[in-house]
């Protein structure tokens, strides 16, 4: 019975850990991305005021993040469960190792979903290289996250 009890809580615990990870990831992908955006057309020539900029930003946060979210919890999934065998396997940079699966698992579903829309970057602030790397920094936060919330505890102490 106790093996089983601590089964159920790894699992919750790990679901919780995923939950939280992928919200965070999405708003701040879903923010920069709004912001590389607007930083483009300011470059052509548009004035874009703080308060447009914000505007867009809970305007994306509502209505373009949730199916984000979708997405990069996906991608999550797997790429978490690919890490915690990495890290069982390698015994050490649980951090890196996460940080570097929410990176590539952001990476995955970039260029997957553009492939399945026929060539079309769906994250329109992902279309250039600045706006790519905010994305994956998004996703390596979220890695960072998840590392964090299921860490190991230390046995020795109860």
């Amino acid at each position: 019975m106790q093996t089983l009890k601590r089964i159920v809580w790894a699992v919750l615990r790990f679901l919780f850990a995923l939950l939280l990870a992928t919200l965070a990831a999405t708003v701040l992908a879903s923010f920069m991305q709004t912001q590389n955006l607007i930083s483009r057309l300011n470059g052509v020539g548009a004035d874009i005021g703080i308060g447009a900029r914000l505007g867009t930003a809970v305007y994306d946060l509502r209505h373009f993040a949730p199916q984000y979210f979708l997405g990069i919890l996906a991608g999550f999934l797997v790429a978490f469960l690919v890490g915690l065998l990495l890290y069982r396997l390698a015994k050490f940079g649980r951090p890196v190792v996460f940080a570097v699966a929410g990176a590539a698992a952001i990476l995955a579903f970039l260029l997957g979903s553009k492939e399945a829309f026929f060539g079309v970057q769906l994250v329109g602030g992902a279309r250039d290289l600045v706006g790519l790397l905010f994305q994956l920094l998004a996703g390596a936060i979220g890695g960072l996250i998840f590392a964090r919330l299921t860490r190991p505890r230390d046995r020795r102490v109860r």
